[in-house]
């Protein structure tokens, strides 16, 4: 069903460009992108985005369910953590590049530190809901049998969440492309999103439009990717 309905944008996308004689400088046909984009360069960007996509994304989301526990296990930390996720969660990419880049520079490692900035929230608030969700009866059964804490959050409280992470996941798997991009743009890098912009700016449209498609198909390899874990983990859940 999937690839029915690429087919059928990518015709709608031939066709509206053939019918409306859409300069190639302004939106080219697939038919021109796929002969006169600079292949080698969208394919070598497109390693580089998903390779720190990657990385940030698997620390994004591992910060955030880390962030979860540590909230939710301690109402003094809570205190102190989630003002402060909120605030830098808050604060544009842009005021933030300065200090990531005197951190870590400039290239992959400033990039994956973006993408793990913005991936993160999402899980922390998901898993946040999910850890407190747990039935009133199950947190009174682990009282009446005096469980460790360790064992509540191992046994009871992680697998209840384990739906609500796995939905953070989902909203995190294009943000992280996003944030990727947004920090090559910014920062500077070598993937898809620094090819996006020398391509535009050197009128090269066919490379760009190829780099924005392979940045699609990024985001959907990735969320792909997090729908086989989801089925791996919670396979009763999606059959029913």
């Amino acid at each position: 069903m999937t690839a029915l309905v690429v087919v059928v944008l990518l015709a709608a996308w031939q066709i509206g460009t053939m019918l409306l004689g859409t300069p190639e400088t302004v939106l080219p046909s697939p038919a021109a992108v796929l002969t006169a984009s600079d292949w080698t360069a969208v394919v070598v960007a497109a390693g580089t985005t998903a390779l720190a996509t990657l990385a940030g994304f698997l620390a994004g989301n591992l910060l955030g369910l880390t962030l979860a526990i540590v909230i939710t296990a301690s109402r003094t930390l809570a205190d102190i953590i989630y003002p402060l996720a909120v605030v830098v969660r808050s604060i544009p990419v842009v005021a933030l590049a300065p200090f990531i880049i005197l951190a870590v520079g400039r290239g992959p490692a400033a990039t994956t530190v973006v993408a793990a900035l913005i991936v993160f929230f999402p899980t922390l608030v998901n898993v946040i809901l999910g850890l407190r969700s747990v039935p009133a009866e199950a947190v009174e059964l682990l009282r009446v049998i005096n469980a460790s804490p360790v064992f509540q959050y191992a046994r009871v409280r992680i697998p209840f969440a384990m739906p609500a992470f796995i939905s953070a996941l989902k909203i995190s798997a294009p943000n992280a492309v996003l944030g990727v991009m947004t920090a090559e743009w910014i920062i500077g890098g070598s993937g898809l999103g620094r090819l996006i912009v020398q391509s535009w700016l050197s009128l090269d449209v066919p490379t760009m439009w190829g780099a924005v498609v392979f940045s699609a198909v990024v985001a959907w390899l990735l969320f792909s990717l997090v729908t086989l874990v989801e089925r791996f983990l919670l396979g009763w859940a999606v059959r029913t």
